[in-house]
């Protein structure tokens, strides 16, 4: 599988295409839709996968799904942030992404398909009451649970359950793991259980 990162949107989410042959994956279109298009290469776009519904993740959905005609995969619980500006936390910026529909829904544990290759879904509330991750091929795509010395903020989560989510990842998830977070630089499970402090204080 090929992993390409461009960023996206209002606060340069980490959008990752994923292709397997000629099937691709998006993560987290947080905008630029044409941007994201070009960087496919030509491959069919089967699947738009969200991490979670906050509002600069989401953001070329619509217009992705609508020139490709992908699936749009979503966790339950996150859902409603696809139409509501309040939920989706866009109220905040005076620019709210375009309504759009999910076609699919995530559970933990489910395995998806791209090409040869399988991805499987973990359901990670915290950031969000929906967040999930995404693990393919040694590479887990966790949205804003875990970033490289830090974690995704809490204060329209809960964090009791990303807590929770965290120790999951780490009791989880070889150090050799690379984590491709939702904004800033890719790390690895052994560098944030050595030296991420919310790991280090609250989870190890």
């Amino acid at each position: 599988m090929n992993v390409k990162c461009i960023q996206t949107g209002q606060l340069d989410v980490n959008c990752y295409i994923l292709t397997e042959g000629r099937d691709a994956a998006v993560i987290d279109p947080g905008g630029d839709c044409d941007r994201i298009i070009a960087a496919l290469g030509g491959a069919e776009l089967k699947m738009i996968l969200l991490t979670h519904g906050h509002f600069d993740h989401i953001g070329a959905v619509s217009d992705l799904a609508e020139k490709t005609g992908a699936e749009v995969y979503i966790h339950k619980s996150d859902e409603p942030m696809l139409t509501d500006n309040k939920k989706n936390l866009s109220f905040l910026t005076g620019v709210p992404p375009k309504p759009c529909r999910a076609t699919k829904y995530l559970e933990d544990m489910q395995k998806l398909t791209l090409g040869a290759s399988e991805i499987t879904v973990y359901h990670t509330p915290g950031h969000s009451e929906g967040s999930v991750c995404f693990f393919c091929d040694g590479c887990l795509f966790d949205g804003d649970l875990l970033f490289r010395g830090s974690i995704g903020r809490f204060d329209h989560g809960d964090i009791g359950k990303e807590l929770a989510s965290l120790k999951r990842l780490m009791d989880t998830f070889a150090d050799d793991v690379r984590v491709c977070p939702g904004h800033g630089d890719e790390t690895s499970i052994e560098a944030e259980r050595r030296e991420n402090p919310y790991i280090t204080n609250h989870v190890n």
